[in-house]
């Protein structure tokens, strides 16, 4: 006579054999996370895509807002580049008295150059001061016809340290001194003009900083703008996605790559502005710095620099565009 199982004991057995079916929490899947970005990156692209000229107008004012400041840090780069040069040849320059000889200017030279805060000195003879005036003045005829030479010898002091734009006062007291030997007539630096185009740089770095941190607000808010169009005139799209659940963060998604993309597009378009107006203009450039400096080459944006420039506009794209959304996301209630 078979026994029948207790309740009991059924009931046991069948929480044993669900015990394996329960549903478990689905894993996260890179690349599935992936693809989906990879998708919606190129959805927003072709956003853009589809509507040419709105697009092409907004980038392009992205761009020029974008263009000045990177313009003006092309051309402050030019100049420091050009004055670095300059200020390492900047000499005292020390012109003994018409009596002294040779022999005496030459033991003054040796004593100069024995000193630790001299690099080197050069001796320019009264010959050769009166050849190079004759060729640099063309009054040839003139020089000639005097009874004697009326220069007088002259030292060229070169200091150790590399001359900067801060050592003027050390470079001051350097010729102070050298101008008290007794074979020196007058002691010239010549780089006074130095320290106001020390200050004139100065003055147009924080002029570009100040542009640029106006400029940039500038493009936050013109993408800002075009983020908030893009939203409204998605209202029924973004309702519909929360009605079935859809987080805020993938409903932002779309909007800040269009905002990426804004930011990418003008920085490449600023970046090829920039690069045409340094080739078009790097002839008449570099035939007037030849005239007071040779060996000069205009100096435009690398390849760290283009990197940077889209890499800083993208970021300003996609935080204007987060802004945007954000703001605008949060004030469209479920009906």
């Amino acid at each position: 006579m078979s026994q029948k199982p207790s309740r009991r004991g059924a009931t046991r057995q069948s929480v044993k054999a669900t015990k394996h079916n329960w549903p478990t929490r689905p894993s996260f899947d890179v690349g599935q996370y992936l693809r989906q970005h990879q998708a919606t990156l190129a959805e927003s692209f072709m956003r853009l895509v589809n509507y040419p000229l709105a697009t092409i107008m907004t980038v392009m004012v992205i761009a020029i807002a974008l263009s000045l400041p990177g313009g003006l840090y092309v051309v402050l780069k030019n100049v420091q580049s050009v004055t670095d040069n300059w200020e390492q040849q900047s000499v005292i320059t020390l012109y003994l008295f018409p009596q002294i000889d040779d022999t005496k200017a030459l033991a003054l030279s040796h004593r100069l150059s024995a000193r630790a805060d001299v690099a080197s000195v050069e001796y320019v003879s009264k010959e050769e001061g009166l050849r190079y005036f004759e060729r640099s003045s063309g009054y040839e005829q003139i020089l000639s016809s005097l009874p004697e030479n009326p220069l007088p010898i002259v030292l060229k002091v070169v200091p150790r340290e590399v001359v900067n734009l801060q050592s003027l006062a050390e470079l001051q007291s350097l010729r102070d001194q050298l101008s008290g030997q007794n074979e020196v007539e007058y002691a010239e630096l010549d780089a006074q003009w130095l320290q106001r185009l020390a200050n004139i740089l100065s003055f147009g770095q924080r002029f570009v900083y100040a542009l640029s941190i106006l400029l940039v607000v500038a493009v936050l808010l013109i993408v800002g703008n075009t983020i908030r169009m893009a939203v409204e005139s998605r209202r029924d799209e973004v309702l519909v996605m929360k009605l079935v659940g859809a987080t805020d963060s993938y409903i932002r998604r779309p909007f800040l790559y269009m905002g990426f993309w804004f930011g990418v597009l003008g920085g490449f378009f600023a970046t090829l502005c920039i690069l045409l107006l340094s080739w078009w203009v790097s002839a008449p450039a570099e035939r007037l710095i030849e005239l007071y400096h040779g060996g000069f080459q205009l100096q435009t944006f690398n390849a760290d620099e283009i990197v940077l420039c889209l890499t800083i506009s993208a970021l300003i794209g996609v935080l204007g565009a987060w802004i945007a959304v954000n703001r605008h996301i949060a004030h469209i209630e479920l009906q």
